[in-house]
């Protein structure tokens, strides 16, 4: 039977890493390639010369690359008489540019809305006027950077309707002090940008701060993401915590920089740059007092500066088509978290119901387990059928357990007992060892996939992703797995019986915090359990293999 329960564990999980590696063929819709950016290390001997830039990768959309412009001088003076707000408008966002500095001062998703029913809006609120929106210019030299974020820039908008073409900001001072910004769109969430400024000085653009204004509940949810940073560097990405963040976190080259949160991303993807930097500012006072992060790549020596943006929804497939998708940070057992994802989206293609596509799934994978769980109760019955057994070799050397040598024959002796009786020990654990990586995997699944952000259920569930305002899920779910504690059979003895009923209250206060979609997948699980060990119970009593 040992053999028989270890075989059953490893088919399971080999099955899970199987479905991982043939799902791309089977489900090419829903899963894309994973391509690898690759961007060259800079020259040992050089570090402030712009770095090549890197070729796309293969299998990802085309992003709109811009040749950063040289300015010749001198250059006739040229600035704004007005304030003027550009809209760049697609099916999937706008974005909205003001000639006061040639920054993003609004990017609103128009397929997510926040709870109060607006569009999502990834540029961060200013408590007051600040000059400091993406695409700043940041300076050694503060007067010139003040200057050029203040500046009124003479604006060329080409783009059309349907959201693609360019938008150019020009300008430039008696002084002779040039700076020209260039923006390239292309109905896709990646745009492309390039800057110069004349004469060179040493400086950077900047996005920032942090990303995006949460909501009331997302602010007091501990398992919300609030704009840490993100740098990818070799393929390998780095998640840089806001609060323990240095003040200044620099970085030679990089292949994106940017912030994030649980469900949104911004990042620059440098062309040409001269490395990048990730740079901590603190806001606010006393207890509001808050470090947000800035992400930034550096102008190379001659002043030009130019890459590709991606702000957006942290969507799998959209990640994955841009090459960002090592972002998606679905954790310990992500595999199987994208294994997930994967069939809810093809069973929420019939049910149009992420809520009972999570109960569908729960009932595959109760299925999938029920051969295993099958023979960890026919143990669990075994063991109570032996109870009295037990107790009398316990009994037995009851006033020898401090001596070594007759607990060793207490053991010796139990362990043969288990052996008559075909009883395995440690089978009890196995079904646990099955079901942790999937539980983790449901719990980063339903903590990062904005599938499920803002997904419906039924009733007084309106998202999955947030926890149970009602606590209504967590209690069923303790009642649940208090019920589940009083059928399954168990070798412990009164006392400790009692203290196994203690866990479901203990499991209740924790899971109240959880995403409701976390809580409900429990609840299912928990609800299919007790079915089973009562059909067990049932009709199992006298079958061969549980009196053999």
């Amino acid at each position: 039977m040992e053999k028989r329960i270890f075989s059953a564990v490893v088919i399971s999980i080999g099955l899970l890493w199987l479905w991982a590696a043939i799902a791309p063929k089977l489900f090419p819709d829903l899963i894309k390639p994973r391509p690898t950016i690759t961007a060259p290390k800079p020259a040992a001997t050089s570090t402030s010369q712009p770095s090549p830039s890197p070729a796309h990768p293969v299998g990802t959309a085309a992003a709109p690359k811009i040749v950063a412009p040289k300015i010749a001088a001198p250059v006739a003076p040229t600035a704004a008489r007005a304030l003027t707000l550009s809209r760049v408008e697609t099916d999937e966002y706008i974005a909205t540019f003001s000639n006061r500095g040639a920054q993003l001062v609004s990017f609103r998703l128009r397929n997510y809305k926040t709870r109060s029913g607006d569009n999502v809006e990834l540029v961060k609120g200013r408590e007051s006027a600040r000059t400091d929106f993406p695409f700043a210019i940041q300076a050694h030299d503060a007067p010139v950077a003040e200057r050029l974020n203040t500046a009124l820039y003479e604006v060329n908008n080409q783009v059309g309707k349907d959201g693609a073409g360019v938008l150019e900001y020009r300008f430039a001072g008696p002084d002779g002090v040039t700076a020209i910004k260039t923006f390239k769109f292309n109905k896709e969430f990646l745009f492309g940008f390039a800057m110069a400024v004349n004469p060179p000085v040493p400086y950077r653009v900047e996005i920032g701060p942090g990303i995006r204004t949460l909501e009331a509940d997302e602010k007091d949810s501990q398992f919300t993401i609030t704009g840490n940073g993100v740098v990818q560097r070799d393929d390998d990405l780095k998640v840089i915590k806001r609060e323990k963040s240095d003040r200044v976190n620099i970085f030679e080259y990089v292949q994106f920089v940017g912030a994030e949160d649980n469900f949104f991303l911004s990042v620059l993807r440098p062309e040409k740059s001269a490395g990048a930097v990730i740079r901590a500012a603190e806001f606010g006072s006393g207890k509001d007092k808050r470090r947000e992060l800035y992400a930034g790549v550096n102008a190379g020596a001659d002043g030009t500066v130019s890459g590709t943006v991606f702000m957006g929804p942290k969507r799998a497939s959209l990640l994955d088509r841009y090459g960002l998708e090592r972002t998606l940070q679905f954790g310990t057992f992500g595999v199987i978290a994208r294994f997930f994802l994967v069939i809810l989206e093809w069973i929420n293609r019939y049910t149009h119901n992420w809520g009972w596509a999570i109960i569908i799934l729960t009932i595959l994978i109760k299925l999938a387990l029920y051969p295993l769980q099958h023979k960890w109760m026919l143990s669990m019955k075994k063991i109570q059928k032996v109870q009295p057994k037990m107790e009398a070799i316990k009994a037995k050397y009851r006033k020898s357990r401090t001596d070594p040598e007759q607990r060793q024959k207490m053991n010796t002796e139990m362990m043969k007992l288990y052996q008559v009786e075909g009883i395995n020990p440690a089978g009890g654990c196995l079904p646990m060892l099955v079901q942790f990586p999937i539980f983790v995997g449901f719990y980063n699944l339903l903590s990062h996939a904005i599938e499920l952000r803002g997904a419906p259920f039924m009733l007084w569930i309106h998202d999955l992703s947030m926890k149970d305002p009602t606590y209504v899920l967590p209690i069923l779910m303790t009642v649940a797995m208090f019920i589940q504690q009083m059928i399954t059979p168990t070798s412990a003895d009164p006392a400790q019986r009692k203290m196994f009923l203690i866990m479901p209250i203990v499991f209740g206060w924790i899971f109240k915090e959880f995403a409701s979609g976390l809580v409900l997948y429990w609840l299912a699980q928990n609800i299919l359990t007790i079915a089973q060990q009562m059909i067990t119970n049932r009709y199992w009593k006298d079958h061969p293999t549980a009196t053999a």
